[in-house]
């Protein structure tokens, strides 16, 4: 970890790194610190470990001090055991497509308003960080989807939902990564130093918000189309006494915060840049909105968006190239043998307590998987998609029990973004872009060296949405 921690590297190079200790071994094994790490390289032998035999690796190894951070270490990715099992029922119905489905005019609504600012900005103001700007669109998006909050961080940047947002979920500053490192690898000096990523008044803030509007939904009897309102339903049909409390209410609903506000944000800047860097890939996309709305009088609904297959291979190949997460983790609950590393080797015991890794970034850009793996080609998604999907290499939001359970939400919060800001503008590489893209190093979080600047254009013409309606989306 020398090489990360004196930001000399990046943590997908080092993940991708150690992926390529040795090209024959099924695992190799390195040290987080103190720490011994067991890195799986066998596809066979991941999905071994993380989907027939889960019930050996089924938690991960804790990314904070809950003592310090309580909100944050009760979101569900850092609960274990049974209580991840039991909270995760419990959330399950709330990701399904349907419900995602309910909360899309509120995502439009953020979108729309979005590219409307983008496609009349003055021409000096054209050129723009895009990281800065599209964090403003995934506040909206949680602040509205999740605690029943319209803002518009375009012309309020100093709005709470943003500002708290802001100072609680960034990784992409050096202390905050070292702060991360110290929690994972020394909790107990984490406690002495009282290294908190959510300052207490922050968490009071974020408590309030979701305990009133349960208090007034419950006394009033009133109902939204949110996240909120789907854990109150959720609870209904729970037996007395197993019901989520609103201080669970409230750690998951932060967890929108946490894992959206700044990594839907990266993501969708990567595919910005990406676009800019590959004009025709961003013709063809625009041609395929403009097709769909044309076919649908002008309204961008649900499954419209999501029949738009080349779209989604733009944003599949982003996260194959770009994962949001370069590895996943599992730790060992009860002593399991993995097979010879190599021919010959003697069998390894991954003790209760160790920690396995599985190398995302390495695999996602290993050619054996890939042809030509560095090339930025969405065709392979557009006409092997399936095939890819099931392919065992491909795990942009993990794999097994504890695959990401928002990544629908995050998908469609991409989409529909990018949807309304190509209708109207076309990016383009400005003075500033740094191409090649590359990254700042010694950080935790995806983040563009320098940042993401790129040029916006309102197009010549564009295709004029017609008003969503609510009748719209739910006959979509």
């Amino acid at each position: 970890m020398g090489s990360f921690v004196r930001r000399q590297i990046t943590m997908a190079d080092l993940i991708s790194k150690a992926y390529q200790l040795d090209p024959r071994a099924k695992y190799v094994g390195f040290y987080e610190f103190l720490t011994p790490i067991i890195v799986l390289c066998d596809l066979d032998l991941i999905k071994t470990i993380t989907i027939k035999n889960a019930e050996n690796f089924p938690d991960h190894r804790p990314l904070v001090n809950k003592k310090v951070d309580p909100m944050l270490g009760g979101m569900l990715f850092m609960l274990n055991g049974d209580q991840w099992r039991d909270h995760r029922n419990m959330l399950s119905p709330t990701f399904t497509s349907s419900k995602i489905k309910t909360m899309f005019k509120l995502m439009s609504e953020c979108a729309s308003r979005f590219a409307e600012h983008l496609s009349n900005l003055p021409e000096e103001q054209r050129e723009t960080e895009m990281k800065s700007l599209l964090t403003k669109y995934t506040n909206d998006v949680i602040a509205s989807c999740v605690y029943n909050v319209s803002v518009d961080s375009i012309k309020e940047p100093k709005n709470v939902f943003y500002v708290y947002g802001t100072i609680s979920t960034s990784m992409v500053t050096f202390k905050k990564s070292l702060m991360f490192l110290v929690h994972r690898n020394a909790p107990w000096l984490a406690e002495l130093l009282q290294l908190k990523f959510v300052d207490s008044h922050i968490a009071k803030f974020f408590y309030d918000q979701v305990a009133e509007t349960v208090e007034t939904r419950q006394q009033t009897g009133t109902r939204r189309s949110d996240i909120l309102q789907l854990f109150m339903d959720n609870n209904k049909k729970r037996e007395p006494g197993n019901e989520m409390t609103v201080q669970e209410m409230v750690n998951h609903a932060f967890t929108f915060f946490f894992g959206g506000f700044d990594s839907v944000s990266s993501q969708t800047c990567i595919v910005a840049h990406l676009l800019a860097e590959n004009p025709d890939v961003q013709e063809r996309v625009q041609q395929e909105i403009d097709e769909t709305l044309e076919n649908n009088n002008g309204e961008l609904t649900y499954d419209a968006m999501h029949d738009m297959k080349y779209l989604d291979a733009v944003i599949s190949e982003t996260l194959r190239l770009y994962p949001i997460t370069s590895f996943i983790d599992r730790m060992c609950v009860k002593d399991f043998e993995l097979p010879p590393a190599r021919p010959g080797d003697k069998p390894f015991t991954v003790k209760a307590g160790m920690n396995i890794w599985i190398p995302v970034a390495g695999i996602h850009q290993d050619p054996k998987y890939y042809e030509n793996p560095l090339k930025f080609d969405p065709d392979r998604f557009y006409e092997n998609n399936r095939t890819i999907a099931n392919s065992g290499a491909y795990m942009p939001f993990g794999l097994g029990p504890r695959m990401c359970i928002g990544n629908r939400f995050a998908l469609t919060e991409m989409k529909v973004l990018l949807c309304h800001v190509l209708a109207k503008c076309s990016i383009k590489l400005a003075p500033r872009t740094i191409t090649p893209l590359q990254f700042e190093k010694g950080v935790i979080n995806t983040t563009g060296k320098n940042g993401f600047w790129l040029a916006i254009e309102p197009r010549k013409s564009s295709y004029c949405f017609s008003t969503v309606s609510a009748s719209a989306v739910s006959s979509s």
